[in-house]
């Protein structure tokens, strides 16, 4: 007996993706000891792959050849640590005494309102202003210790994470083959074009980010020592880094400099020449550096990475903030591929879905 096809309720079918929906981040927030590793490793294993192959290619067992490149670069990670610690410590140490010049020059500004223009907020000059100072401060200790915090957490699972990357570079040929079992046989040329665009994906947004990061690193640092200011390295790497964040990132890379120098220079030209010297960058990094190197093969748009930055640091923290984006990027591949949800990808790219689109499709 043929049954029916009966069609559901509009208003069913939303309600089952909202709650399919509602479970999968209930999952990804609570799993997240077990997931943020496998998703670094994940990560990091792609990143290593073609190192692996070249040793692979050149003669070498496989074993040996992800051990081989998985030592290049803790190597590297090791020699970027080593050469910011010193002046880490350093500033660090400073702190406290930063601290306090950042108060008083809150309430010397109080008065100088209070004096000159007879504006008068509370009964006691100086007192809103340095209090509020003081939350500032402390809010900034309180996320400066909440980035160590989530630094310390990664380092605790960076004993199993090696363990990861090892085994998924050794059984990646089984992955593969997983994947393409559960799969239909008609379907098995487009799992394979999925996988390799993802592993693309994934290497082009990766060593494009850490090229573009390197090269700011290098441009800030100049700059800043250039102008004159101590912990120029620490502060360029610092302005870099927050490029994970679209747009701003050197931007608010750039306060913390113009801060320190308006805090320990006798004069404000000094944080002048930071935002100017930092914008001049931005514009250098946004219309030359990017486009050059990554030529907008990681194309999601601006809206698509804020909402997947947000939503990582909610669910996973800065842990979270940091990969959002290569995930997002992964799952913009696999929409793509999918006849079914390829409209899913257009909206998170910069393309522009038109009519004349569909009529091609």
């Amino acid at each position: 007996m043929i049954r029916p096809n009966i069609k559901q309720p509009l208003a069913n079918k939303i309600a089952v993706r909202m709650f399919i929906i509602l479970v999968s981040i209930l999952f990804v927030y609570f799993a997240r000891p077990l997931l943020m590793p496998l998703a670094y490793a994940s990560i990091i294993a792609l990143l290593l792959y073609p190192l692996c192959r070249f040793f692979e290619r050149n003669g070498f067992p496989r074993t040996p050849a992800a051990l081989l490149s998985m030592f290049i670069a803790i190597c590297i990670l090791v020699g970027i640590i080593f050469l910011l610690s010193a002046q880490v410590y350093r500033f660090v140490g400073e702190w406290p005494e930063l601290k306090e010049k950042f108060s008083d020059a809150m309430n010397d500004f109080e008065w100088f309102l209070f004096k000159n223009y007879n504006i008068q907020i509370t009964t006691d000059p100086g007192s809103l202003f340095q209090g509020n100072a003081t939350k500032f401060w402390d809010s900034g200790v309180v996320l400066l210790g909440g980035t160590i915090s989530t630094f310390l957490a990664i380092v605790n699972f960076l004993g199993l994470l090696p363990f990861y990357v090892f085994l998924m570079l050794l059984y990646r040929t089984s992955f593969k083959e997983f994947c393409l079992n559960i799969t239909k046989t008609d379907n098995h040329r487009v799992v394979l074009r999925i996988l390799y665009e993802v592993q693309k994906v994934v290497q082009n947004y990766i060593i494009g980010l850490l090229t573009v990061m390197t090269i700011v690193a290098i441009l800030t640092s100049t700059a800043l020592f250039i102008i004159g200011i101590d912990y120029a390295i620490f502060f360029g790497c610092l302005a870099a880094a927050l490029m994970i964040i679209p747009y701003l990132g050197l931007i608010i890379g750039a306060l913390l400099p113009a801060i320190y120098a308006l805090l320990t220079k006798d004069s404000g030209w000094y944080a002048v020449a930071i935002i100017a010297s930092f914008a001049f960058i931005q514009f250098m990094e946004g219309n030359i550096i990017t486009p050059k190197i990554t030529g907008g093969r990681v194309n999601i748009n601006p809206l698509a990475a804020i909402i997947a930055l947000v939503a990582g640091g909610w669910l996973w923290g800065m842990g979270g903030l940091i990969i959002s984006l290569p995930f997002v990027a992964m799952l913009k591949v696999v929409l793509s591929n999918v006849p079914s949800l390829r409209h899913y990808g257009f909206l998170l790219s910069t393309e522009i879905y038109s009519r004349r689109r569909r009529k091609d499709k």
